[in-house]
């Protein structure tokens, strides 16, 4: 593993308009951004551990309707887990040299609604690379090939220049070693260890990472991240980026830390 990606994912405030949910019970879901153009999925056909995908919209007050398209990506909770990305993300990716055995950690924008009502940055799945496919035509005779439906091989794929799609692998595997958890996956329950947002501060764009982990890193960030405070390992996110990469062939305590987080709460 030479890269940790987190990849921020479903809602924010231009696409759905709202944070996703975190439930009274502990449990959280990331609802997928709306698509503008036919996919294979409506909001109304989501199903998530037992809510529909319109019970979900009604929690949050979102600003698409169960009839909405949506782009589901990506697939954490299948069989064969599918992530998909396109455009200049896709490049960002593959001029950082993201590759086989590298781990995506999917976060997004969370909010209890009905309790503190505090926004947060979250992350709530994973994936650990075992094949990238390229181009449109590959991918759809994969997914064919594997009866999956996925929004980067369903209908006017030419929405998706430089389309990729990243498989998970069964198993995850760190540092040479097969570990007990599947190679992708949805974090159960919200804790705090998987919240990115620094509690202390006001806005969820200030982050705070695990000093045991984080402390003395070298070059770490190798794209539109840098350290606000390295000594505490702060940070700041800024703009509407997907990608963030992490190199851990320099840094590997940040492997301990994202295996630390999938074996506790994945």
């Amino acid at each position: 593993m030479k890269r940790i990606i987190l990849s921020r994912k479903g809602f924010d405030s231009e696409a759905g308009g709202g944070a996703s949910p975190i439930l009274d019970d502990g449990r959280f879901f990331s609802i997928p951004i709306p698509q503008n153009h036919p996919s294979q999925k409506k909001y109304e056909d989501l199903n998530f551990d037992g809510i529909s995908g319109t019970e979900l919209l009604k929690e949050v007050s979102a600003k698409v309707l169960p009839t909405d398209y949506c782009h589901h990506d990506p697939l954490l909770n299948e069989s064969i887990g599918i992530f998909g990305q396109a455009n200049q993300s896709q490049t960002e990716l593959k001029k950082n040299h993201v590759g086989i055995g590298d781990l995506f950690l999917f976060f997004g924008w969370f909010n209890n609604f009905s309790r503190k009502r505090r926004d947060l940055h979250k992350i709530f799945g994973w994936l650990q690379i075992e094949e990238i496919i390229e181009g449109s035509d590959k991918i759809i005779k994969y997914l064919k090939e594997k009866n999956i439906s996925h929004p980067h091989g369903y209908g006017d794929t030419s929405k998706f220049p430089n389309n990729t799609i990243y498989i998970g692998k069964k198993s995850l595997k760190i540092k040479g070693k097969k570990i007990s958890k599947r190679g992708h996956g949805l974090f159960k329950k919200t804790h705090d260890d998987l919240i990115l947002t620094d509690l202390s501060q006001k806005y969820r764009s200030r982050w705070k990472f695990p000093k045991k982990y984080f402390a003395n890193s070298n070059n770490l960030f190798l794209n539109r991240m840098k350290w606000e405070n390295k000594k505490e390992s702060t940070t700041r996110y800024r703009g509407f980026g997907q990608e963030f990469i992490l190199d851990v062939e320099k840094n590997p305590k940040v492997i301990d830390w994202a295996e630390n987080l999938i074996l506790k709460h994945g």
